[in-house]
């Protein structure tokens, strides 16, 4: 599936000053399905699809709706597509491992996005730059089901059905997915000690999150640095949190 996303210049959904997100769906829209809706659980493209469709029905594009509806409502004062130069220099390296498993650089045309002077693809499902305590505000919204600080940004239902199970029978391995979430199972807790209930996903750098909406008022957040090259990674991660949350 990646040859054929290549292939028709379909980006990943990270950073570019030469391309825009609209040109780029529209394309994804002339290639065909996998498999038709409801066959299998694959994870994709789906919400930058949707980051058109905000851009389309809003008539702005997804960094000046994200700044007016989001981040701005919620005080997210450091949380970007691409950082000012002002703040440039608070960016963090990125990490990689070489082939003796030594801390190395990420290559710059990889990881350095974030600075371009003047980028335009604005991703549904990828690029954005923040802090923790911007992120930690993002999930405190979610734990207060779409409300932070008297504002409003999502309603009740919508937070229950995002964090809910939206496959059916279908697995993502042990667990489920909501919108946007990874849910775990009863079976899923068995295997890391996470609660049932719990969402969660993650980012390329090995970003995660994980927050309970429903039995408690718990929340953990962990911004990496390093590139994400297997689950091992997520393996380690998920029993970090574990340890956190005992």
């Amino acid at each position: 599936m990646s040859a054929i996303y290549a292939k028709s210049g379909i980006p990943g959904g990270f950073g570019s000053d030469k391309m825009v997100l609209g040109d780029r769906i529209r394309a994804l829209g002339k290639l065909p399905l996998v498999h038709q809706p409801g066959e299998r659980f694959t994870y994709g493209l789906n919400v930058d699809v949707l980051g058109y469709l905000v851009e389309v029905l809003s008539g702005e594009s997804l960094d000046h709706y994200f700044h007016t509806h989001i981040f701005e409502p919620l005080g997210m004062n450091d949380t970007y597509y691409y950082v000012p130069s002002i703040k440039a220099q608070r960016l963090v390296k990125v990490t990689a491992e070489d082939k003796n498993h030594h801390l190395i650089n990420a290559p710059e045309d990889f990881v350095n996005y974030p600075l371009l002077a003047r980028g335009t693809y604005y991703s549904g499902g990828a690029g954005l730059s923040s802090t923790i305590k911007d992120y930690a505000t993002f999930l405190q919204m979610l734990l207060n089901n779409g409300e932070y600080n008297g504002k409003r940004l999502l309603a009740r239902r919508t937070v229950e059905l995002m964090t809910s199970n939206q496959i059916g029978d279908l697995n993502l391995g042990r667990d489920k997915f909501g919108l946007g979430f990874e849910i775990t199972t009863v079976s899923g807790q068995a295997k890391l000690g996470i609660s049932a209930g719990s969402f969660a996903w993650g980012g390329l750098f090995c970003n995660h999150l994980m927050g309970r909406s429903k039995k408690s008022d718990l929340y953990v957040c962990c911004l990496y640095n390093k590139v994400h090259h297997s689950g091992i990674q997520k393996y380690k991660i998920n029993s970090k949190l574990w340890f956190i949350r005992r």
